[in-house]
C-alpha cells in the first residue's frame, strides 16, 4: 500500500504541468517607495495618443497601444516638485481582447464618479430588507503615483510597463448622500 501511494505522488510530482503563470514581483509599499523617482498624489487631466511601441517580449505589440496621461499632482511626497506629470503607459489595442494572466494596465477617471451602495436594514417585525443608500465621490479621483523619470524626461510607473498597476492606488473619498 505505501508503495502505491508512494508511485501515486511521485508521479503527480514528476508530471508535467499543463498550465503556464506569468511570475510577478512583489512590490510591497516600501519597496515602491524606495525604488521611486517620484512619488505624488495626484489628479488626472487628460490624456492622448503615444508613440510608444509595447516593451514587452511576453505579449504581441501589436495588442497594446501607448498612452500619454497628464496629471496635475495636488502633493508631492518624495522627489522634485513638479505639478504636471506626463505618465506613458499601455493599453490594449480595440480589437484585443485582453489576455488571461496578462499585464496589470492602468486606466484612470478624470471626472467625479457616484458609487450605488445597498446597505441592509432590519425593520421592526425582524425581516430584513435592502434598501439603497447612494454614495458618491464628490471630487476628482486622485490617485497615489510611484513613478521613475525616464531619459526623455517624461515618467512610467516603477514597477514597469508589464505590471503598471502595481504602482498606482486609487484614493476615492465617499460621502453619503441621504
Amino acid at each position: 500500500m505505501k508503495a502505491i501511494w508512494s508511485a501515486t505522488i511521485l508521479g503527480i510530482l514528476l508530471a508535467p504541468s499543463t498550465t503556464w503563470a506569468r511570475k510577478v514581483e512583489d512590490w510591497s509599499y516600501d519597496r515602491l517607495f524606495k525604488e521611486a523617482d517620484l512619488v505624488v498624489i495626484a489628479h488626472a487631466l487628460g490624456f492622448a495618443a503615444s508613440k510608444q511601441e509595447w516593451p514587452g517580449k511576453v505579449f504581441e505589440k501589436d495588442c497594446f497601444e501607448g498612452v500619454e496621461t497628464i496629471f496635475h499632482a495636488s502633493s508631492v511626497l518624495k522627489g522634485e516638485d513638479s505639478r504636471c506629470i506626463h505618465l506613458v503607459h499601455f493599453k490594449y489595442t480595440d480589437h484585443t481582447r485582453p489576455y488571461n494572466d496578462g499585464p496589470s494596465l492602468v486606466s484612470f477617471f478624470m471626472k467625479p464618479i457616484s458609487i450605488d451602495v445597498m446597505q441592509q436594514h432590519r425593520e421592526e417585525d425582524e425581516q430584513r430588507e435592502l434598501k439603497q443608500k447612494r454614495q458618491s465621490v464628490t471630487s476628482k479621483p486622485e490617485y497615489l503615483l510611484f513613478l521613475k523619470k525616464r531619459k526623455d524626461g517624461l515618467y512610467e510607473a516603477v514597477s514597469g510597463q508589464m505590471d503598471p498597476g502595481l504602482s498606482v492606488r486609487a484614493l476615492f473619498e465617499l460621502r453619503s448622500l441621504r
